[in-house]
């Protein structure tokens, strides 16, 4: 693309974000041209705080006459919309807070970096033995009970119920590694998308039973196949799914207070209590609560990105910790009540989300093989 049509192009993309009719492609597309040159050091006023639409009107005032003159647009453009994604609620590849505008240089971490997730899993079958799917090539692995199970080209796991099948009750599990997704689909048609240190319990063959029951531990996408006769239910943790057919999230990690339950398409009983696309149940112990989804940030890890609004660094980071497998280590409790926002693809070495956080100016990063201290910066 040449420098007047990536001009147009941005200026577009700069104008949707002001008026919030970005889309979330086009948030991951604006951020990431930007992040082809970072080494920027930008200072937001405190007083930005109390007039933010009146700065943003005028930050964009300012994009517009900078492009219309003669300078390198890709210097000019860069500067400008740098205040933009410094400010912004709901964009990155920069993670923001109102914060000290000192002068230090993040630090530099590439050299000690740890590589992203990928598709990794392992599947243990009924009579206890344990595959390992990232090994193993594309085609047939085996077949038991009348069942066909294959790994796909694109890192599927492949369910196919062959007229030999009968009616006995096996299970298998196919568990994700920390680092790790893994896609499954099951004999009935069901889609599933697995999240990073998650597992699902499943049968062989639902015929034997009179519902299509699975257990999840962690966090999964659900794409049910319809079945009328009979519903399919998820457990996990102290809470039952029930559906006939429909598309949903379940955020289940044992080392989080609450269970989150996601529907986007269709309709589902959560503990007997009924959720309308859009919405989310919220389970702490036995008490359920029903919230508007932000649908965006629950499916950002399916698209390949994280996603953040207002989210503490506590949580933010046991999701990076899940995705590259690395220990947490916070310096001081504070530290975790820090809030962010921001979208950053899970494609990136970590040292590209630490920078990112680092550069709040609040923040101290440093990796001692896999573990990251988190400190105040002095």
């Amino acid at each position: 693309m040449d420098d007047s049509k990536e001009n147009k192009r941005y200026q577009e993309l700069a104008s949707k974000w002001l008026d919030k009719t970005i889309t979330a492609e086009e948030e991951v597309e604006f951020a990431n041209w930007y992040n082809r040159d970072q080494n920027l050091d930008l200072e937001i006023p405190e007083t930005f705080v109390n007039n933010e639409d009146w700065h943003k009107s005028r930050m964009f005032k300012k994009i517009q006459q900078e492009i219309r003159q003669e300078k390198p647009f890709f210097i000019r453009y860069r500067i400008a919309i740098a205040a933009i994604l410094l400010i912004s609620l709901s964009f990155g590849l920069f993670f923001y807070r109102y914060a000290s505008t000192s002068k230090d240089q993040p630090q530099d971490i590439a050299k000690l970096d740890i590589l992203p997730g990928s598709n990794k899993a392992f599947l243990t079958l009924a009579d206890g033995t344990k595959l390992s799917l990232t090994d193993t090539k594309s085609g047939k692995l085996i077949e038991q009970a009348g069942v066909k199970i294959s790994k796909g080209k694109d890192a599927q796991l492949i369910y196919t119920v062959m007229p030999s099948a009968g009616t006995k009750l096996e299970y298998n599990t196919i568990s994700t590694p920390r680092a790790g997704q893994y896609q499954v689909n099951l004999p009935d048609g069901t889609k599933v998308w697995l999240n990073a240190a998650s597992s699902l319990k499943f049968p062989t063959n639902f015929s034997a039973s009179n519902e299509r029951r699975v257990e999840l531990i962690g966090e999964a996408y659900f794409e049910v196949a319809k079945d009328p006769k009979k519903a399919f239910v998820v457990s996990s943790a102290g809470q039952e799914v029930s559906v006939l057919g429909t598309h949903f999230n379940i955020n289940s990690y044992p080392d989080e207070q609450n269970t989150y339950t996601t529907l986007l398409e269709g309709s589902i009983v959560v503990n007997g209590t009924r959720l309308r696309p859009d919405q989310q149940s919220v389970l702490n112990g036995k008490n359920i609560k029903v919230v508007p989804a932000d649908i965006e940030n629950v499916m950002a890890w399916k698209m390949g990105n994280f996603r953040f609004d207002d989210e503490s660094l506590e949580s933010i980071m046991k999701k990076v910790s899940r995705w590259y497998d690395v220990e947490i280590e916070f310096q001081n409790e504070d530290l975790k009540e820090l809030e962010f926002g921001g979208i950053v693809k899970r494609s990136e070495k970590v040292s590209q989300v630490l920078k990112m956080l680092e550069m709040t100016k609040e923040l101290s990063f440093k990796l001692e093989g896999r573990k990251i201290i988190i400190g105040h910066k002095k």
